[in-house]
């Protein structure tokens, strides 16, 4: 009888064991399970988080204006805010488009030279592009005094660059003392169906005053 009634309480502190011993890994599964999803959780946080700054980053070094909204006009002085420069276009051209912005400069990789690019609309042209339906006739951008210096330098080695800088029509200051210098770009070759228009870029850029 002695020995029958250990066994029974032997038998039962065992399974007191193994009742907290499996209490005990359920409760470990469940905490690696909550420390896993957290993780996950403060992961893709992360990772969202750093999406919505680099798009911010992109949008700062980035600031090109009015680059999607083309403007129309007809025969008139150009006057646009955003221009350092003021332009008379004959009345003769008839319409034409324009585009305002920054583009990187010639030198390094900066988005510092102003940008003004003058379209004309191509007679006939069947196309959604736009580059198809119009056509560049003028580019005028603005340089850093210091770039212009590079651009000339360079231009002994490299034609290309001269080709990209464009002709110089004038030098000008800011209110902070900062020198800059404006220079043109047109076509070389002129489609014959516009190349009436093309003629008229000379007295547009004759027409060129700094405001």
């Amino acid at each position: 009888m002695p020995r029958r009634t250990k066994t029974k309480k032997t038998n039962t502190v065992e399974s007191k064991f193994r009742n907290k011993d499996m209490r005990f890994s359920i409760s470990l599964v469940i905490l690696i399970g909550m420390l896993t999803f957290s993780a996950l959780l403060l992961l893709f946080s992360l990772n969202k988080s750093s999406i919505v700054s680099a798009e911010t980053y992109t949008k700062k070094i980035v600031p090109i204006k009015n680059d999607s909204g083309l403007k129309k006009t007809g025969s008139q002085a150009l006057n646009d805010s955003s221009l350092d420069f003021n332009i008379t276009v004959p009345s003769q051209l008839g319409e034409w488009l324009y585009k305002t912005g920054e583009v990187k400069s010639l030198t390094d990789d900066s988005l510092s030279n102003q940008y003004f690019r003058m379209f004309v609309p191509l007679p006939g042209a069947k196309s959604n592009n736009f580059d198809q339906q119009n056509k560049n006739i003028l580019t005028i951008r603005k340089f850093s005094a210091d770039e212009w210096f590079d651009i000339e330098k360079s231009c002994q080695e490299e034609e290309s660059t001269c080709d990209a800088a464009g002709k110089m029509i004038a030098k000008g200051a800011d209110s902070n003392g900062d020198e800059w210098v404006y220079a043109y770009i047109k076509p070389e070759n002129c489609p014959k169906s516009i190349e009436a228009k093309c003629n008229f870029v000379d007295k547009i850029i004759e027409s060129f005053n700094l405001k």
